[in-house]
């Protein structure tokens, strides 16, 4: 129970300390003057900064604690753990940043991904001070995953898309830039994919389990809570965010099932020796 507190302590640290980073990086980003979103009852009122510090801090500390799904299985530098953690959600959230939408002005999708990417890795450090673990290099593990299973979770994440655009008529650019939008697609798809094959590396279990910790928990959880720090600033969508959230997830967990098991991995390993 003491450990458990402890580590409970720890992440709320954590999660304290990079909402800091990431509130010096948002004072720093000029003021935008986007016309298209109208701003949110918490800008409206004057409690957006309280809003944002208590949704950051709990947010950022969810996902410190999503480290420790996988850290179990992770080698060599604690440090580089925690990093390495932190780099892989830089991935997924700087790509997301890069979406087309009408609200978004060329300048931010160059400030904002500087500011959350410092934050995450000031997260990333504490991470692998914190709750890293020192050991030495274990059994090799295969690096690479063939390309099907990368071109099965890219396919995946676009067949959802293409529905969310053309069925749900969500909130985008797809109309007024298709190609640009597509291309964002598959470059994204891509990303996620090459950060889900980085860390089934670390998950156990079968290949359905592992989807769901994949695809349902490491990046569906991550993407809710990234994507609600949205309406903090603008009267946005909820029920569009929240739709584009769950077929975004159900789209890479469905895709992480091309992703071979870790027996399957093992077995491939050990034949090309």
């Amino acid at each position: 129970m003491r450990d458990c507190i402890k580590t409970v302590l720890k992440l709320f640290l954590i999660g304290l300390i990079t909402t800091g980073v990431r509130i010096v990086g948002q004072l720093l980003i000029p003021a935008g003057t986007q016309t298209v979103l109208a701003p949110s009852s918490f800008a409206q009122n004057g409690t957006m900064p309280l809003a944002f510090t208590l949704y950051g801090i709990f947010a950022y500390s969810v996902f410190a604690a999503m480290f420790l799904l996988i850290r179990e299985r992770m080698d060599g530098n604690r440090l580089w753990q925690g990093i390495s953690y932190s780099l892989a959600c830089c991935a997924v959230w700087v790509t997301y940043l890069w979406e087309p939408l009408p609200h978004v002005a060329t300048m931010d999708r160059i400030t904002y991904p500087i500011a959350d990417s410092l934050a995450l890795i000031v997260m990333g450090l504490f991470l692998g001070r914190m709750f890293g673990k020192e050991r030495a290099k274990a059994e090799k593990r295969p690096r690479t995953y063939g390309i099907f299973p990368m071109l099965g979770i890219t396919a995946a994440f676009l067949v959802g898309r293409l529905f969310l655009y053309f069925a749900a008529d969500i909130y985008a650019s797809f109309a007024e830039q298709p190609l640009e939008t597509l291309l964002w697609c598959l470059i994204t798809g891509w990303a996620v994919a090459c950060v889900m094959a980085w860390m089934s590396r670390f998950v156990a279990g079968g290949r359905i389990k592992r989807a769901v910790l994949l695809g349902g928990v490491l990046f569906g959880v991550d993407l809710l809570l990234f994507n609600f720090f949205m309406p903090l600033v603008f009267a946005a969508d909820v029920p569009d965010l929240l739709l584009r959230t769950l077929t975004d997830a159900v789209s890479v967990t469905v895709g992480c099932l091309f992703l071979p098991g870790r027996e399957e991995m093992h077995a491939c390993y050990s034949k090309s020796r």
